[in-house]
């Protein structure tokens, strides 16, 4: 049975309802799936995994060779899905918008979303969202902070600095809404105008050697435009963004160790340093799956100068995060 106190609010494609303002927004008999904050809901992986088995209906009789099938050589035949995009990809389609012009791209979603461009901004929103529940669950279930109160005080002032500064930038949804291609700095998208994303590479490189392959097109050469199909759309939500100075091996210990050290200098934790390690595209690189390293990224680590701060972080975010430039969906 769930802890009413302590559970995800989310509709069906995976929007998280975490405002009371927004539920009222909501029409009659929508339809919520409630979970724990550390229990994923099915999104749009598993449409993936559905269109995946439907091209390859073999494996459909035998559970366990379906399950073999998603886990032999997953890379190559999601290579293959993108060179299926490849071949159907228009440009034409990509400029479209609205649901009402491009039926096709929503099919298969249930979503409140009425333009790619909201639905994408949701997408995004979503992800960001996720860093931040793992984050305040793995602060929340140390020792450190069920033990020392000091700590705990001072931990729970930078969660919530990162929940109400989230709240500003609406979650960084610009992120992958290409209405946001003209904004500067952190509040920035990033595709271009048409929607296009280009993989970043790996966390240690500085660029990704698949863009210079001249043999490779579309997907293959890591390029997409998920607002191009439906089958573009599913494509990307397998690429990631990736913590350059890795979220739960560098950025969650480094909290902890932030914590005891203000209490030990009567200072505050560096809120604003970790919220831009945490959420910033200063330290998250958009990358294919196959840049996507999942091995330790060994010398990126958090700075231990600026793990505490005597400063007001909140007037320095305002000055960072030029909010006159409101992150509203469009």
């Amino acid at each position: 049975m769930l802890d009413s106190t302590n559970v995800i609010v989310h509709l069906q494609d995976g929007t998280i309802v975490d405002e009371n303002e927004y539920f009222k927004t909501l029409p009659p008999q929508t339809l919520f799936i409630l979970s724990p904050p550390d229990q994923p809901v099915a999104v749009g992986y598993e449409v993936l995994y559905n269109m995946l088995c439907s091209v390859h209906k073999d494996y459909l009789n035998v559970g366990k060779m379906a399950a073999d099938f998603m886990s032999q050589d997953l890379k190559a035949k999601i290579r293959d899905v993108s060179s299926a995009i490849e071949s159907q990809s228009s440009q034409e389609r990509s400029k479209l918008s609205k649901k009402e012009e491009d039926p096709l791209w929503f099919e298969g979603l249930d979503t409140i979303a009425s333009t790619k461009e909201d639905f994408m901004f949701r997408r995004s929103q979503e992800r960001i969202r996720g860093y931040l529940y793992k984050t305040q669950d793995d602060i929340k279930k140390s020792s450190l902070y069920l033990q020392d109160s000091k700590a705990r005080t001072k931990l729970d002032t930078s969660l919530s600095n990162f929940k109400v500064w989230l709240k500003k930038v609406n979650h960084f949804g610009c992120y992958f809404s290409r209405k946001f291609y003209k904004n500067d700095g952190y509040l920035n998208c990033y595709c271009d105008e048409s929607g296009q994303f280009e993989c970043q590479g790996k966390w240690n490189e500085d660029n990704c050697s698949h863009l210079n392959n001249l043999s490779a097109v579309g997907n293959s050469k890591h390029l997409i435009n998920p607002y191009e199909s439906k089958e573009a759309r599913i494509v990307f939500s397998t690429w990631n963004l990736d913590h350059r100075i890795e979220r739960s091996r560098r950025i969650g210990p480094a909290l902890l160790e932030a914590a005891k050290l203000a209490v030990r200098k009567n200072e505050d934790i560096n809120s604003l340093y970790f919220f831009t390690l945490l959420f910033t595209s200063q330290n998250l690189k958009l990358v294919h799956i196959v840049c996507h390293d999942k091995g330790e990224h060994h010398g990126a680590d958090c700075s231990t100068k600026r793990l505490t701060t005597n400063k007001n972080v909140k007037n320095e975010f305002s000055s960072i995060f030029n909010i006159q430039k409101a992150v509203t969906v469009i």
